[in-house]
């Protein structure tokens, strides 16, 4: 299930200055800079000292740094249902009165909540038209919360998908039985095999190897 965390993480490749690039405070939370330095630092160092099952994704130690590559979609549904949650919480559930950056990480952790929940419900391996319902529900307060807060963000293709997901839940049950997961991981396998720029010829070879008539 591909539904990405939109409140982007801050690329901390650098000591972070008083302004970015655009003029903005570092201590703002325009849409794509919500954490600071201290917030990031917090947030890894949950995922360090966080105890979790072993057979749990693994999430990046250095989450924000542009070190170690994109996330994958189960890395995001991990970091979403396990390790966000609580250290959001724990960062922004109090709020300081007369603090205007503080009121916002409250309502933006509120809707960081609704598609949280979501995910989860989504990823429930039991399913019926009431979850499947709920998880509708959750869907539609993130989208508005979000479009609220950040009105000059342009929603993506994925966003609409993730509303028709609600139908697919109902008609096919739990997102085990059929999402892509193991389709990614095979296009992941062949984008790693050494072709020489020689595209096909390893199909030919297989085919080749295997008996089969090649046209």
């Amino acid at each position: 299930m591909l539904i990405c965390v939109n409140i982007s993480l801050q690329r901390q490749n650098q000591l972070e200055k008083d302004k970015d690039p655009l003029g903005h405070s570092a201590t703002s939370t325009k849409c794509g800079h919500v954490f600071n330095q201290e917030e990031m630092n917090q947030i890894r160092s949950d995922i360090i000292n966080m105890i979790s099952p072993s057979w749990l994704t693994s999430i990046p130690t250095n989450l924000g740094s542009p070190n170690h590559g994109k996330l994958k979609a189960d890395q995001w549904r991990v970091l979403g249902s396990t390790f966000l949650p609580v250290s959001l919480v724990r960062l922004w559930s109090v709020v300081e009165v007369g603090n205007p950056r503080s009121e916002r990480c409250f309502k933006i952790l509120q809707v960081t909540l609704s598609l949280l929940s979501a995910v989860s419900i989504a990823s429930s391996r039991m399913m019926s038209v009431a979850t499947a319902d709920l998880y509708k529900q959750h869907m539609q307060s993130y989208l508005s919360g979000l479009k609220t807060l950040f009105p000059d963000y342009s929603f993506r293709p994925n966003h609409h998908m993730a509303l028709h997901l609600h139908e697919y839940l109902i008609l096919y049950g739990p997102v085990h039985a059929w999402w892509t997961f193991p389709f990614e991981r095979m296009i992941g396998m062949l984008q790693r095999i050494s072709t020489n720029y020689k595209a096909g010829e390893f199909f030919i070879h297989c085919c080749s190897g295997s008996n089969l008539t090649t046209w």
